[in-house]
């Protein structure tokens, strides 16, 4: 067990570090002038039961610096039970937007469900040029917009990753926002090597014709999870250096922490469930070898506590430098005060959910999924 937690441990330690060093080798854009708008956009925001936020997403797109010629709004109703469908509507009749427009899956001949059949609805039936996915819980800045644009200006890009960060309130949020932090971080660094793994459907951006091109969701259409990761595979297969990560705290978008344990289990466990079903292996394999050297720390700290402790300290050092340098991006460096705690709460989670995503099921937006 030692040599395999010491080889691990090496592995580890070199793939934190080159991801480290990737990230510092993203440029740090700017954000584009109104004289340089070359493009059309369509938000497209899939809704289920968002009636606490949904206002406040659309208000905040609509106090975009950006030309509404140039963009517009398309909620999917995805079988809402409460008053997310009032709200859209009275938005819509209080502020006369002609760019906003509410869909409902219920209206399909085939009766579809699910994220993934509400983001394909939606393509098809978008105006714009480009596709920007985000979720009804996010906020963000009026120039949001202008960010995304001098991106896609600079770089003719096929998709974009756009940086998403937790809103926190407590220590229990603040350990979640320095863990999605690092996953945004890695994410980033990973597309800048070529070899992307995850990103977010919060705020992400890809070429509507891109979307058919790779034929959407086809082929992964049963796997729940997945709307960001999967096409993100696809479109970064089909072009290689067309996908890019937005380092420009002008585009992030902002979204709440998990408020429980119960909350954070379920959300876990609906990204974790996806991760024996990629078509690169080599994701897989690195996600199950992140699970192994957790695994053997643990152990290790019981049978051998010198070699657990001296695992666990490098594991702590490298993750430590990673998330100095992505926290400093987002502002938020104080967070690392949370590390020692942060480092024992995500290693036993990760050994739990990683257990739980592949045998049991999952809530979501108020459906049980096997």
């Amino acid at each position: 067990m030692i040599t395999a937690g010491l080889l691990l441990t090496a592995f580890y330690v070199l793939l934190i570090g080159i991801y480290a060093i990737s990230w510092m080798m993203i440029p740090i854009k700017s954000t584009a002038k109104s004289g340089s708008l070359r493009h059309t956009y369509t938000i497209l925001i899939p809704v289920r039961n968002e009636e606490q936020v949904i206002e406040k997403c659309l208000s905040d797109i609509f106090r975009q610096h950006f030309p509404a010629s140039n963009f517009e709004v398309i909620v999917v109703n995805d079988y809402s039970t409460d008053e997310t469908v009032f709200r859209v509507t009275n938005f819509i009749r209080d502020n006369q937007l002609p760019n906003l427009r509410l869909l409902h899956m219920a209206d399909l001949p085939a009766k579809q469900q699910l994220k993934k059949a509400a983001i394909t609805h939606g393509v098809s039936v978008a105006n714009g040029q480009y596709i920007i996915l985000t979720d009804a819980d996010c906020e963000r800045g009026e120039d949001w917009l202008s960010a995304i644009d001098a991106m896609v200006a600079d770089t003719r890009a096929k998709m974009i990753y756009a940086p998403v960060v937790f809103k926190s309130n407590n220590i229990f949020e603040h350990v979640q926002a320095m863990e999605f932090a690092g996953l945004v971080g890695i994410g980033a660094a990973a597309i800048r090597l070529n070899n992307p793994n995850m990103c977010s459907a919060a705020n992400l951006v890809f070429e509507k014709q891109t979307f058919f091109e790779v034929d959407g969701y086809k082929g992964n259409e049963e796997v729940v999870s997945g709307d960001d990761e999967y096409l993100l595979h696809k479109v970064c297969k089909r072009y290689p250096g067309r996908v890019h990560f937005l380092k420009n705290k002008d585009a992030i978008v902002s979204t709440s922490a998990n408020a429980s344990l119960a909350q954070l289990a379920e959300q876990r466990k609906r990204w974790v469930s996806k991760s024996t079903k990629y078509e690169n292996r080599f994701i897989t394999a690195i996600l199950i070898a992140a699970y192994l050297f957790n695994a053997i720390i643990v152990a290790a700290l019981f049978t051998e506590p010198a070699y657990g402790m001296a695992m666990l300290l490098a594991k702590m050092s490298i993750e430590g430098v990673f998330l100095f340098l992505v926290l400093g991006f987002f502002s938020k460096r104080h967070y690392l005060l949370l590390l020692p705690f942060a480092e024992l709460f995500h290693i036993l989670y990760v050994l739990i959910i990683g257990v739980l995503a592949n045998t049991s099921t999952y809530n979501w937006k108020g459906r049980k999924i096997n």
